[in-house]
């Protein structure tokens, strides 16, 4: 069987939308020469094509020197689906899997046109495409993943591996590659659920080759595109990375770096105020639950905006315990963390507020997400869950929303509606989940929370494992109140477990708390909410 490799290959821009490291040097050599030697070592490739910008040619051209590679050029420019790639898959960074509507690591660096006519100009059976910034890619665990997509070609026309991204790569068929092409698709939309046409999870068929549970259960970015994957390669490979396999790698991810306090984390959730127009949810905490915060003072947004500049790939949320919109400087908000360098923003919103500039705001403030928290898939739930008749004016100015981006013929703001499964919201579940996966394919589903029992009990079943682990979220997520407090953790709605004020102490310190630092230890017995909390297990 003829399968050849692809790397995309763009020394100015990484899929992402970061700044491309693709040149950059990584202790001695650059990057894409690192990932190239690696996948040259497999031995049941073809041939090995890096496709590049005809512009940059003379530039790449001496990092393929000496290699038995081939260098294809062209003029394509980026698919049309790739500003969707990036804004859903920004939020699932350090997973295979996880971005927004499904999409998947493998989606990020695949240009369907450009992948199908290469495999027409080779003749080629099918296509592994591989991640040009994946210096630590196995060349074992390839040459497996072409093994088992030639032993399954029959019933499978596509081969994933659930491994971190940076690990893995794609294999598929010349056949399928027309289909995408054809349809202006990435491979991940294959990987959807269709409510018209439910199939069995693509992870547990054919198509997923299944490498250790070591691999399958660890995760982080080991791609050169972000500054943070970049320190993480760097320590892997002074830990003495680049002669190990997957399966060590994964263990090292899941032992050492999972372990690891970054300067700044990856998501800061900002609560603006809480202020909300439906102040008797039963399932989220607002009104006299919370108490009155805020307005956000603007000093307090500036010091984490400048918090936030150290790294490149920070996710901003502003959402917490109030109606985010309601803050009156909200455009300007977003536009600061913008500006800071946020690499992608989204808003938490019940879409309550009956505002032609509210819904403005949405559409022209720079925000990549908008969940919007609708917890029922009808008028009867809705008014139960949140006390109020509005499911069908939210679902209006729902509407309304998409009808104006698709007008303006946006992209952005991706929409999500959100639910929070509970006994109140179960029967609802299904066509809550089959209604927005036909409407807009993309949705989420979260656990009701009692919040270290802090509000009734609603859960349908307890996830918790039965063994208490330290906290996985405050390794990576910080929540600002809308006082200026930073809190230990998204369940801290009343502030009981703050930390400081990031208006009067460096935020960088408030991260390093020794609160935070005995919670990431696993001790964490004089903290008023921690002992009673069972969310500890979740990202």
């Amino acid at each position: 069987m003829n399968l050849v490799a692809a790397l995309l290959v763009d020394l100015e821009r990484s899929p992402l939308g970061t700044r491309s490291r693709l040149s950059d040097n990584l202790l001695g050599k650059p990057v894409l020469r690192r990932t190239l030697e690696r996948v040259s070592r497999t031995t049941t490739l073809s041939s090995i094509h890096v496709l590049c910008p005809v512009r940059q040619a003379n530039q790449v051209r001496p990092l393929l020197d000496g290699l038995d590679v081939k260098l294809e050029t062209h003029d394509a420019g980026p698919p049309s689906y790739q500003m969707l790639v990036q804004a859903s898959r920004l939020w699932g960074l350090d997973g295979w899997r996880g971005g927004i509507g499904s999409l998947c690591a493998f989606d990020e660096d695949f240009h369907a046109p450009l992948v199908h006519g290469l495999a027409r100009q080779t003749g080629a059976d099918g296509v592994m495409s591989i991640p040009a910034a994946a210096p630590v890619i196995d060349p074992e665990l390839l040459d497996a993943m072409v093994r088992h997509f030639q032993d399954h070609h029959d019933q499978a026309k596509l081969t994933i591996v659930q491994a971190p991204p940076g690990l893995g790569a794609l294999i598929i068929d010349q056949h399928v590659l027309e289909e995408l092409t054809s349809a202006n698709l990435p491979p991940g939309a294959l990987l959807m659920y269709q409510p018209g046409n439910p199939m069995p999870d693509i992870a547990g068929k054919e198509a997923c080759y299944r490498p250790p549970a070591d691999v399958v259960e660890s995760k982080g970015r080991l791609l050169c595109d972000t500054q943070r994957s970049m320190d993480r390669i760097v320590r892997l490979l002074e830990s003495g990375g680049d002669s190990w396999d997957t399966v060590k790698i994964a263990r090292w991810l899941s032992s050492v770096e999972a372990k690891r306090v970054a300067d700044v984390p990856e998501e800061i959730e900002v609560e603006l105020t809480t202020e909300h127009p439906f102040t008797t949810s039963q399932l989220r905490p607002r009104g006299a639950d919370v108490g009155r915060r805020g307005p956000i003072k603007m000093e307090a947004v500036r010091a984490v905006a400048d918090w936030i500049g150290e790294a490149d790939d920070v996710r901003i949320v502003l959402g917490g315990f109030g109606e985010p919109v309601c803050h009156p400087d909200f455009r300007e908000i977003c536009r600061i963390f913008r500006d800071a360098g946020a690499a992608a923003i989204a808003v938490r919103t019940s879409v309550a507020l009956d505002d032609p500039a509210a819904t403005s705001a949405f559409i022209e403030a720079p925000i990549d997400v908008l969940e919007v928290t609708l917890d029922a898939a009808c008028e009867d739930t809705y008014r139960r869950v949140h006390g109020v008749d509005e499911y069908g004016n939210v679902l209006s100015r729902l509407e309304r929303l998409l009808a104006r981006r698709a007008d303006e013929q946006r992209v952005l703001p991706l929409i999500v509606p959100s639910m929070i499964k509970a006994n109140e919201t179960l029967n609802d579940l299904e066509p809550f989940v089959d209604m927005w996966q036909q409407r807009l394919g993309t949705l989420v589903v979260t656990g009701y929370s009692h919040c270290a029992m802090q509000r009734p009990l609603r859960t349908v079943t307890n996830m918790a494992p039965p063994l208490r682990a330290p906290c996985r979220r405050v390794f990576s997520r910080a929540l600002i109140l809308a006082d200026g407090r930073m809190t230990t953790c998204d369940q801290d709605f009343a502030g009981k477990q703050t930390v400081g004020r990031v208006d009067e102490t460096p935020v960088r310190e408030l991260w390093r708390h020794d609160d935070l630092a005995g919670i990431r230890a696993n001790d964490h017995p004089k903290m008023p909410l921690c002992p009673k909390c069972d969310e500890w297990h979740r990202p």
